[in-house]
């Protein structure tokens, strides 16, 4: 995905360089591109078990001349910008960590100084690389798809789409193939992007696994990835020789008078009120192992409790018995679909009230139970493959978060009870 200029000087900055085989893959394709030209690279590498191979590896390169930086990336970035450092680098290519960080960690306060607010490592390395780029440059990164929504990666998807224009994406559609030595099953992506580019059209192009060999590609309109005026600025995957990435027809949620919310019960903080069976004086409490293959069963033998005590202390967390639509926020590596719906239906549990642990998004209407029609058209309607293919355009994980359901669009309510006999 990098590309050569005859005239251009070559500085290439691979951040986390491990023991330095993407900058081996750009010296050898340069090479072959270009001819013998130099290439000016800056490796950071703090691992320090990682150090004499990337030694080893540059020395190899006979048209590379290089620096390895045996320090914090993110720490020395900052550091830099702060003290007048120009950005001077024409390419960049990065397969960064991934590691959640807390809000009160150095990296996060570091972030701030560059103007922005990021959860993860690897948000931060790919926005201290493009600081550190001069515009024009090209950067080509492999890292997680889940910035392209949630609220979380909010800030960092209006900061990164202020400073680059994206060019090509690059999907796996198997996450258990591209990574599965390290048993990565974040969806990856590969990001290329031009610092302070003009943004046009994007090659999006897709693939079974690392071989590439069944690779398919077509250029999309950016309008396809970022829909104008939305202003979670959700990056969408156009689906590939499907009609996906048009969007689904008709209303949001809270326009049919329905929401969705995660379970109110989180258990540790509620754990002296759990019994493992049910007794007098408690109520079903219902989790995502209760969920699976279609089925609801309750009360499950097993290491979660099927019981909540119901009293002052728990009575707020709790749901009146109706009938509703419960979703498992985290999707089971077997099953197919991202989205898998089930029918909570009103008989199936003994008691008045009911408690939903927080791994389970619950569809509701005014935190009370659905028509019985509509909340079986809803379950129809999310088990749907069209509905599963638009998901897959902007979530690239197992999480299906309210804020998911919230932004799909759904039938009316006439055209949901309707919808099964």
């Amino acid at each position: 995905m990098l590309e050569f200029s005859a005239d251009e000087e070559i500085h290439l900055l691979d951040p986390g360089a491990g023991i330095g085989l993407l900058t081996a893959a750009v010296a050898q394709y340069a090479e072959t591109s270009c001819g013998h030209r130099t290439i000016a690279a800056t490796c950071y590498e703090l691992e320090s078990a990682f150090q004499a191979d990337l030694h080893e590896t540059l020395a190899g390169l006979r048209n590379v001349v290089a620096t390895v930086e045996p320090t914090d990336f993110i720490e020395h970035t900052v550091r830099l910008l702060c003290a007048g450092e120009k950005p001077n680098y024409t390419h960049a290519i990065l397969n960064p960590p991934y590691k959640k960080i807390n809000t009160n960690s150095v990296h996060r306060f570091l972030m701030r100084k560059l103007g922005l607010e990021t959860s993860n490592l690897y948000t931060c390395f790919l926005a201290c690389t493009i600081a550190l780029c001069k515009p024009g440059a090209q950067i080509v990164g492999i890292v997680p798809r889940s910035f392209m929504n949630g609220l979380y990666f909010k800030p960092f998807r209006y900061w990164l789409l202020d400073r680059v224009a994206i060019t090509h994406l690059h999907v796996f559609d198997r996450r258990d193939q591209a990574f599965s030595d390290d048993k990565v099953l974040q969806e990856n992506i590969i990001l290329r992007m031009i610092v302070g580019g003009k943004q046009g059209e994007v090659a999006v192009s897709t693939s079974s696994d690392p071989s590439l060999a069944d690779l398919r590609q077509r250029q999309c309109s950016f309008f396809e990835l970022v829909t104008p005026g939305d202003e979670e600025c959700f990056i969408h995957v156009p689906t590939l020789g499907s009609q996906a990435h048009h969007g689904l027809p008709g209303f949001a949620l809270r326009e049919i008078g329905i929401d969705v919310c995660t379970g109110p019960v989180v258990d540790f903080r509620l754990r002296e009120h759990l019994r493992m069976q049910s007794e007098a004086g408690t109520v079903p409490l219902l989790y995502a192992s209760h969920f699976a293959s279609g089925q609801i069963e309750w009360p499950k033998e097993g290491r979660k409790p099927n019981a909540i005590v119901r009293n002052a202390e728990t009575e707020k967390w709790l749901m009146p018995r109706g009938c509703y639509v419960i979703l498992r926020r985290l999707s089971a590596k077997e099953e197919k679909r991202r989205i898998v719906a089930y029918l909570l239906d009103e008989g199936s549990l003994p008691e008045a009230s009911v408690g939903f642990e927080n791994h389970l998004n619950v569809i509701h209407r005014n935190r009370q139970g659905l028509p019985v029609a509509v909340a079986r058209g809803l379950v129809a309607y999310l088990n749907s493959q069209a509905v599963d293919d638009y998901f897959r355009t902007f979530s690239g994980h197992t999480q299906v978060n309210a804020t998911d359901l919230r932004r799909l669009r759904y039938p009316s309510l006439e055209q949901l009870e309707q919808a099964l006999p």
